[in-house]
């Protein structure tokens, strides 16, 4: 309350609209993230500040922050798999806030040595298999639901040469992805 007091009004309301109005696109969907800089526009599956594979329409790209290192045409891509972690957690961010104060009060050592990954397998045409690993936003891990939606999304791509062309319009894409989680 007594930020809301400090806020000048203007700005108080603002804050209140663009909270209580639905934003139309969204830039990231769970693990998914739109992106659209100067390496052209692309689908990033994992936290485009670490590790992350761009999901390009010409074809994938993995990169560790905003520096891509490789790449695979999609005409050499025979399967994609993305073991997304998942959570029980309503939202990641509760889980990655409560777990700590939780083994804080049990007195469980959450000790993590290393930044967690996730596996990114690509197999090429050729019978080739990349182990790439890309950085999960949330170190509890994703809702199921946004998880499973994330792995199923680049198989489809993998097999369906046509849905590729949805890449080169990112935020539209997680948009309508973001519309069909919340259908359910």
């Amino acid at each position: 309350m007594l930020a809301a007091s400090i806020l000048p009004l203007a700005h108080r309301n603002a804050v209140m609209v663009r909270w209580a109005v639905p934003v139309p696109s969204s830039r990231r969907v769970g693990v998914l993230t739109a992106l659209d800089d100067e390496h052209g526009p692309a689908i990033a599956l994992g936290d485009v500040a670490a590790r992350h594979v761009r999901l390009r329409p010409d074809g994938l790209q993995p990169a560790l922050g905003g520096a891509p290192s490789g790449f695979v045409p999609w005409a050499e891509v025979r399967a994609i798999t993305a073991e997304v972690p998942t959570t029980w957690w309503p939202h990641p961010a509760l889980g990655d806030t409560v777990a700590p104060i939780l083994e804080g009060i049990f007195g469980v050592s959450g000790d993590i040595a290393e930044t967690p990954t996730f596996p990114v397998r690509v197999t090429t045409t050729d019978g080739a298999r990349l182990d790439w690993v890309a950085t999960p936003h949330y170190l509890s891990g994703y809702r199921r639901r946004d998880g499973a939606m994330a792995s199923r999304f680049v198989e489809h791509l993998a097999a369906r040469s046509d849905a590729r062309v949805l890449l080169a319009r990112p935020d539209d894409l997680l948009a309508r992805l973001g519309e069909i989680l919340r259908q359910r």
